[in-house]
């Protein structure tokens, strides 16, 4: 077996990766006004935005995505938001005044805040590397299968457009619309020479900068008058597998992932905008980066849209609320009610829309059993264990849960965060409705996320940890009083305890999900890949011809050929292929090949020269993964022949030139 790339190599380009995520959106931001950790938190998602908007455009007219013009059209963006920022006089305006704090933080807190961070972001990326094992290894969850050759695609063909951008993963038989943000930042990071590398560098980006950066950002909005909450969320954050982990890995939902990361800078940024100490100027300014970031989150993946609906509705609605009264006693009543009604009337349309929407529709209509009982459910949202396949509890996460239950308590003393628990509450129902009784009506508000619980209980972290950041700093505090110790002391002993109560922040339960479906064999679900195929597939750019084209049963692991050593490959991904009526046949009967001419002429169209074949059945040790509407390619054993001549083996598997149809 060989050794692969190993992290360090790829180093730079994970920090490359970092960068480009970060900085185009923080320029944009910084440019127009926003400051300090507000502009850091939601920088992510307003490059996701750019980068969404860029690639659309761009395939409009004919430009070809690159890292290059990537750069360009985001300095671009810069200088666009650089006038808007000098036209209204907001770039350069007081420090603080857009990030809601009652003070900056001090020196000495920015150097806690760098310190958590370390710890707490350190430890998620040091727990999905070892699951991980090397920068190369193929992640084998069913997902994952597809997204890595839509990287291959856009890396390839220079079209990272989510309106179609993707048709070659669908034998350009369809274009769909398809959200393609990741695809087209990850294809254009500097610093990997392949796609599984870098697709792997985004899990440890998207969880320990992204997601960390936007959830102090708004814990800084939420908790203004105190810098703690903001220093605790780093480790808080860490001590949760529902996400990143799962959604990374078992999941392998690489898009909707960024959405669901890009989520607390944009709420951040949304409170930001609408706060009512704020002149006209600031407004504008705000809500023009509020408009990319909401773009980016959305853009990322659609669902993104109901996720900031079910989040920041109950928050929405109370600014909004607001700032219209505000209007109405400064003597613009009928302003008021005309923006008012407005609003309204938008929501409806908008609402209306969505649910019309061919993509709504089709994430709607997405069937999912369920449990017969909701306890188990409310179980694992209580310690914190995955929604998702049966994994062994090696951790639990009760301090964090104690510590969310203190939050809601304060909370509700504390009236500017009690929408905190509404959008808390609204997640949790939503995630047991999934998790629950298929037969419940209600269940069907789960459509917008697949009616799957783990990818909703994702949401739920977000009110959790501003709710748990928020206890944790007034217990810290309390306890400083207390014992007349300085608050630093106190905190500093209240993150060594929930290092040590959460089991190292989770690392058993964090090395444990990402391994089930990188090298923990059988891999979760059934395995794709043993090591020694992974090797074979690697050779095959050497092993095979350059005019190869490899045909086999997908769930074998035939598509990782295409993104692993470029051969093209009859299937890409594992789902079936609509419209090519070739590939249905083959799907369905390539074994008659010597007894039906419609075999041989569907093999002649699509230009297949040689086939993977596997020979791990479904009741092996290993469990492969299984699909049922490929029948005619399952546990192919080909002779050698006239017809077959092999051309290479790894475990269970063996590529075969093929000749019986030409």
């Amino acid at each position: 077996m060989s050794e692969g790339v190993g992290w360090a190599s790829v180093t730079p380009g994970i920090v490359g990766l970092a960068l480009l995520w970060v900085l185009p959106g923080y320029a944009v931001l910084r440019l127009l006004g926003v400051r300090g950790l507000l502009a850091l938190g939601a920088g992510p998602a307003v490059t996701t935005g750019l980068a969404g908007v860029l690639a659309i455009g761009y395939d409009l007219v004919g430009l070809r995505w690159s890292l290059l013009t990537f750069v360009v059209g985001a300095v671009l963006a810069a200088a666009v938001a650089a006038g808007i920022g000098a036209a209204l006089r907001t770039t350069w305006a007081p420090a603080g005044v857009t990030v809601a704090g009652e003070r900056r933080l001090r020196h000495t807190e920015r150097a806690w805040l760098a310190l958590t961070w370390v710890v707490g972001g350190g430890t998620l990326a040091a727990a999905m590397m070892t699951g991980m094992g090397r920068a190369d290894q193929p992640p084998q969850a069913w997902d994952a299968v597809f997204h890595l050759n839509a990287l291959w695609f856009v890396r390839e063909t220079g079209n990272a457009s989510s309106l179609g951008g993707l048709s070659p993963m669908y034998a350009d038989t369809v274009a769909p619309f398809y959200p393609a943000v990741w695809h087209s930042l990850v294809a254009v990071a500097p610093g990997f020479d392949g796609v599984t590398e870098a697709a792997n560098a985004s899990s440890l980006v998207i969880g320990s900068v992204i997601w960390v950066a936007g959830l102090i950002a708004l814990a800084r909005v939420v908790w203004p008058a105190r810098a703690l909450p903001s220093i605790l969320v780093p480790v808080l954050a860490a001590g949760f597998v529902t996400f990143p982990a799962i959604a990374v890995s078992m999941l392998a939902v690489w898009p909707f992932a960024l959405s669901t990361a890009g989520l607390p800078g944009t709420i951040a940024l949304l409170i930001a905008t609408l706060r009512g100490v704020l002149s006209w100027r600031m407004h504008v300014a705000l809500g023009v980066g509020l408009a990319w970031a909401l773009l980016g989150v959305v853009l990322a993946h659609p669902s993104g849209l109901f996720s900031l609906a079910l989040l920041a509705l109950p928050l929405l609605a109370v600014l909004t609320v607001r700032q219209l009264r505000r209007q109405a006693r400064l003597g613009r009543a009928w302003w008021a009610w005309g923006v008012g009604l407005l609003l309204a009337g938008g929501a409806v349309g908008l609402a209306v829309f969505l649910l019309t929407f061919p993509p709504v529709l089709s994430i709607l209509d997405y069937e999912r059993g369920g449990q017969d009982s909701y306890l188990p459910g409310l179980g694992s949202l209580l310690i914190d264990h995955p929604l998702v396949y049966v994994y062994e509890v090696t951790s639990v996460n009760l301090v964090g849960t104690l510590l969310v239950w203190l939050g809601i308590a304060l909370a509700l003393r504390w009236r500017h965060a009690r929408w905190l628990i509404v959008s808390l509450l609204a997640a949790v129902a939503l995630t047991l409705l999934a998790a629950g009784p298929a037969e419940q009506p209600l269940r069907a508000l789960a459509g917008f996320w697949y009616t799957q619980p783990s990818r909703i209980n994702q949401l739920l972290l977000i009110p959790a940890i501003m709710l748990a950041a928020g206890a944790g700093g007034w217990l810290a505090g309390r306890a400083a009083r207390t014992f007349r110790v300085p608050v630093t002391a106190a905190a500093a002993v209240l993150v060594v305890a929930l290092v040590v109560l959460t089991s190292g922040l989770r690392w058993t339960s964090q090395v444990q999900v990402m391994a089930s479906t990188y090298t923990t064999y059988p891999i979760a679900w059934g395995s794709i890949l043993e090591p020694a195929e992974i090797d074979m597939i690697d050779r095959a750019g050497q092993t095979l011809p350059e005019e190869a084209v490899v045909l086999g049963e997908a769930v074998a692991g035939s598509p990782y050929l295409l993104h692993r050593a470029g051969v093209d490959v009859v299937f890409p991904q594992l789902s079936p292929i609509p419209g090519s009526p070739e590939r249905r046949v083959l799907e369905q009967g390539f074994e008659r090949w010597q007894s039906d001419p419609e075999v041989c002429e569907a093999v002649r169209s699509l230009g297949v020269t040689h086939v993977y074949a596997d020979s791990l059945t479904f009741d092996d040790d290993l469990n492969a993964k299984w699909e049922e509407t490929t029948p005619g390619l399952r546990n192919l054993d080909p002779v050698e022949g006239p017809a077959w001549t092999k051309v290479d083996e790894g475990g269970s598997a063996s590529l075969w030139e093929f000749t019986g149809c030409t």
